[in-house]
């Protein structure tokens, strides 16, 4: 998890290789991050973002920003 400068609250889902459950996951994330936000009273929001390995070397994000941005998160 990362909490950025505008108070986002990031969920950061790393894979190395291939999980079997991965798609599960990733379903629930969406709804868990629109129901973490509509708890949450001093939190702009709850996101999340995939990373795999693959994207990463192939991309190379130098901050968060550029991975928040260069990664999907409705994988799944």
């Amino acid at each position: 998890m990362a909490r950025t400068h505008d108070g986002t609250v990031w969920i950061v889902e790393t894979k190395g290789l291939k999980e079997l459950d991965l798609p599960q996951k990733l379903a629930r994330l969406k709804p868990y991050c629109a129901d973490a936000t509509a708890a949450e009273e001093h939190v702009p929001r709850y996101d999340f973002v995939f990373v795999d390995r693959t994207g990463f070397e192939k991309r190379q994000p130098n901050n968060f920003a550029a991975l928040a941005a260069s990664f999907s998160n409705d994988k799944g």
